[in-house]
């Protein structure tokens, strides 16, 4: 069985778009999500069935299952997928080992680095109240992530979140000074946070949205133009009150 003696974190290092090392959750419910995924990731849900790990009772972490969404193409990944989904394991199962877990891995060698993504895919939302809000799992596990951010202040963080309900909660003026959230709206799944810096989906339905500076990492077409986040790094250093879009992709 799944217990926190023999869970494990992973790191995604130097990821080919960023450049910069991460830590992944899944995005979306496992079988609404990832349905039609390859053979191989087929292969690996079915390991975890063996180890009493049920695949399908794993809920995603951003509160959504969107069909458009980008973390589909994690299933292409096999292994990108099965750390994603053992790192979704651990943090429900205990957030707080988790984020000590994940603290120990990114510093294993004592070089701390530059900059850090959180969630290149996922987001806080690691359990739902009876209301349908974050529950009192994600906020020990976002409380967690910023107490770790605290004790590294030489190392910049980023993330995004749609998870409203926990940055209120949280308190935007107690956030580390290392922490860049960037509010992630999108129409009828969130809204703007007016504390947060925003990075925006530009599908070219808004020109208010077309028209604000764009991320260089993708151009109009949607294509990859090679400039990658630690060139880049605004998102690890954005303010309040920047708002930033990103082409369709």
């Amino acid at each position: 069985m799944f217990t926190t003696e023999n869970c494990k974190v992973f790191v995604s290092h130097d990821n080919s778009k960023t450049g910069i090392d991460s830590f992944n959750l899944l995005a979306g419910d496992v079988r609404q999500m990832y349905n039609g995924a390859t053979p191989k990731t087929e292969n690996a849900l079915e390991t975890y069935a063996s180890r009493g790990i049920i695949p399908e009772d794993c809920t995603g972490t951003c509160g959504q299952n969107c069909p458009g969404c980008y973390a589909k193409r994690m299933t292409r990944y096999t292994m990108t997928f099965v750390h994603a989904a053992e790192n979704t394991f651990f943090v429900k199962l205990d957030p707080a080992a988790a984020v000590h877990a994940l603290e120990a891995a990114i510093y294993a060698d004592g070089n701390a680095p530059e900059l850090f993504r959180v969630h290149d895919t996922g987001d806080f939302m690691i359990d739902v109240d009876d209301n349908g809000q974050p529950g009192e799992k994600s906020f020990v596990y976002f409380s967690e992530m910023c107490e770790m951010m605290k004790r590294h202040p030489e190392t910049h963080f980023g993330a995004y979140t749609k998870c409203n309900a926990l940055v209120y909660r949280y308190g935007v003026d107690n956030f580390p000074v290392n922490f860049s959230l960037q509010c992630s709206p999108w129409a009828g799944v969130s809204e703007p946070i007016a504390d947060l810096p925003q990075f925006i989906y530009d599908d070219g339905s808004n020109p208010e949205i077309s028209a604000l500076p764009h991320c260089p990492a993708v151009d109009c077409h949607g294509h990859r133009t090679g400039i990658q986040c630690k060139t880049c790094g605004y998102c690890y250093h954005a303010k309040r009150g920047g708002r930033r879009a990103v082409y369709a992709h």
